[in-house]
This record gives C-alpha cells, structure tokens and sequence, in this order.
C-alpha cells in the first residue's frame, strides 16, 4: 500500500512539473503586437537598391521612385503619430497609403517591370519581426 502511494505521488509530482515547465515555455512566445518600426533612411535605401536590382532600374527610374519612399514613410510617419488612438481607423488609412504609394510606383515602372514589381512585393516579408525592446 505504502508503495502504491509513493508512486502515485512522484506520478503526480512528475505530471505537475511537467505542466509547469510548458506553460512557462509558452508564455515566452507571445507575438509582438506593435506595428513594425519604421525604417530609417538607410533601411530605405538598402530597400530602394533591392527593388533596383530586382526590376533593372534605370537611374532616372530609381531616383523618382527614392523620393516617392521618403514621402511615403514620411506620410506614413505623420499617420502614425496622428492616429494613435484609434488602431482600427490608423489601418484602413495605413492600406490606403501603401496602395497609392504602390500605384506611383507602378507609374514609372514599364509593363515588365510592373509584372517584377508585383512578385517582389508578394515575396517581401511585409512585417518583419522587430526585437522587443527592454524597458
């Protein structure tokens, strides 16, 4: 009878520990639900030189298309800041930008670059994972 009791026992202590540990494992990856930061000028001129080697950019091409990705994350930066309260408003507004942003770009572009210029968007991660900051 003893024995029946101490097995049961380290059973229950073993099945505790083992509940203990994977809910602490699970609860470190809870997904990070801020908007990805903006990128800085650097961050966007390594992005306009990926999209130039991906089309065959002219340089007449390519520097129309630097500036309408300053002024877009200059717009959507001024979003953004506007927005903050109202998160459902912010992403309506938010696709709205990207699709005009996107339709400019497609003006300079040629037909075949037009047809590169959407596969590169659909392969492009659009929300990279930024690391969480330590307060």
């Amino acid at each position: 009878m003893k024995k029946h009791k101490k097995y049961e026992a380290g059973f229950l202590l073993l099945i505790s520990g083992i509940f203990l540990m994977s809910t602490n494992l699970f609860a470190q990856n809870r997904p990070d639900h801020r908007p990805p930061a903006l990128p800085d000028s650097t961050r966007i001129v390594e992005m306009i030189d990926k999209l130039g080697e991906s089309l065959v950019l002219t340089g007449e091409q390519k520097e129309k298309i630097a500036e309408l990705h300053f002024a877009h994350f200059a717009e959507v930066k001024e979003l953004m800041e506007k927005t903050k309260s109202n998160r459902e408003n912010h992403r309506r507004e938010m696709d709205a930008i990207r699709e005009q942003f996107e339709d400019e770009v497609k003006a300079l572009l040629s037909d075949k670059q037009q047809a590169e210029f959407e596969k590169f968007m659909k392969n492009r991660d659009p929300r990279p994972i930024q690391p969480r900051r330590r307060q």
